[in-house]
């Protein structure tokens, strides 16, 4: 099999992992940075920046009041950071962002600051300059184009300053995602073998295409399996996060009754 078709085939799969329906995180996960395992596609493209409004006086001089939407065992999320998520993230389209399209990022940004605070406990979580400068590259690629990125930004008021911070608590957050989820996922030569014979030469087949040898895709179908694995705990886990935290929505993402 040519090179460019089992990346192609491999791809699909991944594509598949990420987005299972009912996943709530599976929008997230497409947010990541290619640079990472955890990032391969799209989760980007957009986490967290859940800091009070007065910290950012260049966003306030054209926006006089920024209006919390949530608030999370303390942490508050605001009307801000639900703009900046949904403008970093590359496949939201341009322009004025639907009320439903907020709501969903609400609901990513509150599951981000659940898994951003247990981060906090770790106790060696300082991220370098040198990873943000990578993240931030990497995240600019998957823009059509530097000025199309920057139109992003300019769109919703961030500047440089926040958008570092942004992407310093994303770094927080996947630094705990390895070391709380990732870390502790096994796959087994059973798992490989049966995600091999019952899932990638099925799929090969239907689509015309001779499946590789399994020698040539083991390493990728682990990675894959790893991942679903890692994404089904972090599920797991936040569904308990949310049962006990404290979650206060403002309209008008409050649901009726509450």
């Amino acid at each position: 099999m040519a090179p460019h078709v089992r990346k192609s085939l491999l791809r699909r799969h991944a594509m598949n992992v990420r987005s299972s329906p009912g996943s709530r995180m599976a929008r997230w996960m497409a947010h990541r940075p290619r640079s990472r395992a955890f990032l391969k596609r799209s989760l980007h493209g957009a986490l967290l920046s859940l800091l009070c409004a007065s910290f950012f006086p260049a966003f306030l001089q054209t926006v006089l009041v920024d209006r919390i939407a949530a608030v999370v065992n303390g942490t508050v999320i605001t009307e801000s950071d639900i703009l900046w998520y949904l403008a970093l993230d590359p496949e939201t389209p341009e322009g004025t962002f639907s009320e439903d399209a907020k709501a969903r990022a609400l609901q990513q940004l509150i599951d981000q600051a659940l898994l951003h605070q247990e981060a906090e406990k770790l106790p060696t979580l300082a991220i370098a300059e040198s990873e943000i400068e990578r993240y931030l590259a990497d995240l600019r690629a998957r823009f059509p184009s530097e000025s199309a990125f920057r139109r992003r930004l300019a769109a919703v008021g961030l500047d440089e300053r926040t958008l570092r911070e942004i992407a310093r608590h994303r770094l927080e957050i996947l630094r705990f995602i390895d070391f709380r989820f990732r870390s502790f996922v096994f796959v087994s030569e059973q798992e490989v073998q049966g995600y091999y014979e019952s899932r990638l030469v099925p799929d090969a087949r239907r689509r015309g295409i001779t499946p590789p040898p399994l020698e040539q895709v083991r390493a990728l179908i682990e990675r894959l399996l790893r991942e679903e694995k890692t994404k089904a705990e972090m599920i797991a886990w936040l569904d308990e996060a949310r049962r006990t935290a404290e979650i206060v929505l403002a309209a008008p993402y409050r649901s009726p009754g509450r």
